[in-house]
This record gives structure tokens, C-alpha cells and sequence, in this order.
């Protein structure tokens, strides 16, 4: 007859005693000692045989016949992976080059659009930067006067100098440009808080001077 050893309580029954002992201990789970197999619930009532003494003890060299056709019945089967044919491989790859080839010609289709908008922007950044690079070598050739509030006045119409009228001009970003064009000049000594701090200053000083017009602030 097949023994279980009780999994949470570690005590050895026969099969008719394992509903009376999953009654009183409420946490049971049920083990065969000959095939080790575990069981769930009630499944154990559908082990009824297992394996024998010398299948058990002797392994992969018991030659008899054996008795483990419940245990196959109790474990989950495994499936083995399915090897697909060659002509269900060679279906695949087609469809994969098929998606490959439909996907190269819808970027070549956009190519040309996307070529031209991206030479377009990197076109403009260059002449922009090159505008940039110019005005910031002219500036830091010119003479820079040693009182904050002129070389500030000097940054901001060199600055605004070729804006137009109409040109969105941030007061901040104003500011933060002026400031460093005067702080890195390279004959600048200057001390950069101070230069912050007179900063609305030589704004108002620059409107006196007509250096710059109200309308380009």
C-alpha cells in the first residue's frame, strides 16, 4: 500500500488515513515516500501504485518493468517544443523580408521630403552660428570701456544693433547676453556682480543715449 508523509506535520500515513488527517490538520499537503511526488488538494486519492523497492533504490539500472504510470498521470505533462518544418521556416523569413523590403521603400518614399527639411534647419543653425561667431569676434576686437555702465551700454547696442523692429526681444535672455558679453570680453576686468548690478542702469542710460531705441526692448 502507498505511504504519504504529511507536509506540514512531517507524519507518515497510509492512504486511507490521509482524509481524517487533512481534516484535522488544516494546512496539509501530501507527499508519496516512494516517487516523492507532491499533491495538491485531494489528488492523492487517484495514486493508487507506485514505484517498487528496486526501482527506487537501483535508478537508471532497474531493467523490470516499471510502475510509475500514476506518477506520469499526477505530474503536469511536458510538452516538447514543436520543430517547424522547413517550409514553415522558409514562409517566415520570406515574410520577414517581405516586411523588410515594404518598410525601405516607405522610408525612401519620405526620404526626400525629410532630406530637405533637415538640410533646411541645418542650414539655417550653421549661418546662425557663424552670424554668431562673427558678431562675438568683432565684439571682443573693440575697445571696451573701463566704467560698468558704459560697457554695458556698449554690449547692449552691440547686441541690438542688428535687430529689427520687429524682432521678439526677451528682456532676460537681453540681460543674461549682455552680461557675459562683458564679463568674457577679453580685455574685461570687470567684476561680473557688479556688472549684474548695473545692468537696469545702463539699459535706461543706453534709451538716453539713443544707443538703442524703446521699441527694439
Amino acid at each position: 500500500m502507498v505511504s504519504f508523509v504529511c507536509n506540514y506535520c512531517q507524519e507518515t500515513l497510509k492512504k486511507p488515513k490521509l482524509d481524517m488527517h487533512a481534516q484535522r490538520c488544516r494546512n496539509a499537503s501530501f507527499s508519496c515516500i516512494d516517487c516523492s511526488v507532491d499533491f495538491m488538494g485531494t489528488t492523492y486519492r487517484q495514486h493508487t501504485s507506485c514505484i517498487s523497492e528496486a526501482e527506487k533504490y537501483e535508478g537508471k539500472l532497474f531493467k523490470g518493468n516499471k510502475k510509475n504510470a500514476n506518477q506520469k498521470q499526477n505530474t503536469p505533462a511536458q510538452t516538447q517544443p514543436q520543430t517547424k518544418s522547413t517550409v514553415d521556416q522558409l514562409k517566415e523569413r520570406a515574410q520577414q523580408l517581405n516586411s523588410v523590403q515594404e518598410s525601405t521603400v516607405e522610408d525612401k518614399k519620405r526620404k526626400p521630403e525629410d532630406t530637405a527639411e533637415e538640410e533646411k534647419k541645418k542650414k539655417s543653425k550653421k549661418e546662425e552660428k557663424h552670424k554668431e561667431e562673427k558678431k562675438e569676434s568683432a565684439w571682443d576686437e573693440s575697445d571696451l570701456p573701463k566704467n560698468v555702465v558704459e560697457a554695458l551700454v556698449c554690449a547692449i547696442a552691440a547686441h541690438l544693433g542688428e535687430n529689427n523692429v520687429s524682432d521678439n526681444v526677451s528682456f532676460k535672455d537681453m540681460k543674461k547676453k549682455c552680461i557675459k558679453m562683458v564679463t568674457k570680453h577679453k580685455k574685461s576686468k570687470l567684476d561680473k556682480d557688479e556688472v549684474k548690478n548695473k545692468f537696469e542702469e545702463a539699459v535706461v542710460a543706453a534709451l538716453s543715449a539713443g544707443k538703442v531705441t524703446l521699441s527694439k526692448i
